[in-house]
């Protein structure tokens, strides 16, 4: 059994316990056995069986619920085994550099649409984290540090825009990750972005009755 160590709390783990991922692909939260543990990488199966919903470097919010308590966590999908139909997930939970820290960061996996400032191009990217001012987001498209970005982010009630702009980058393989500082939006989608994070554990504990 191992403990890892979340902000907000701990997140307790043992092999065929039962996790719950929520990950932007489907609209339900996805039951899955804990299969083999260690400090970081988590070796899952899901109930259903379903595993073609998942893509490397998929970002994917970890649930865990016991007696009424809910501890969110930040994962990303490492390796898939259809074969054997499991899953590969580390955890990303990472504390964050003081450099890129702007606000309290929630763990998300969202698909945003944006492109380039002055640009009719979209791109798609993977949001694995996200805060009042900024996020990190995987996508395969190569942006410089330093670029004009606008965000389209659908939550279940709304439409939310936003201009960013890219704070730093790394490459995985043949992905990029970023961080992005969000840099305008007008006073009502600030309401509404605060109002869609402080929602996200109830959400959750709403979802749990459904997943499957």
């Amino acid at each position: 059994m191992l403990i890892y160590m979340i902000r907000g709390g701990i997140m307790v783990l043992g092999q065929r316990d039962e996790v719950l991922l929520d990950i932007y692909s489907i609209d339900y939260l996805l039951k899955c056995s804990v299969l083999e543990s260690n400090q970081q990488i988590l070796l899952l199966s899901p109930v259903s069986g379903k595993i073609d919903i998942f893509m490397k470097h998929d970002p994917v919010v970890l649930i865990k619920h016991d007696d009424g308590n809910i501890n969110v966590t930040s994962g990303e999908v490492a390796d898939i085994d259809k074969s054997a139909r499991c899953v590969a997930m580390k955890i990303r939970d990472e504390e964050i550099p003081e450099e890129r820290r702007f606000f309290e960061r929630y763990p998300a996996s969202l698909m945003v649409s944006a492109r380039k400032k002055y640009s009719n191009k979209r791109m798609y990217m993977r949001v694995r984290n996200i805060s009042m001012y900024g996020m990190g987001a995987i996508s395969e498209v190569e942006l410089d540090e330093g670029e004009s970005v606008d965000i389209d982010l659908i939550t279940e009630r709304n439409m939310l825009y936003f201009s960013g702009k890219v704070i730093w980058r790394e490459q995985m393989d043949d992905v990029f990750e970023y961080g992005l500082q969000l840099t305008h939006c007008d006073v009502a989608t600030r309401y509404l972005l605060q109002e869609y994070l402080n929602k996200q554990k109830p959400n959750y504990l709403s979802m749990i009755p459904k997943a499957k």
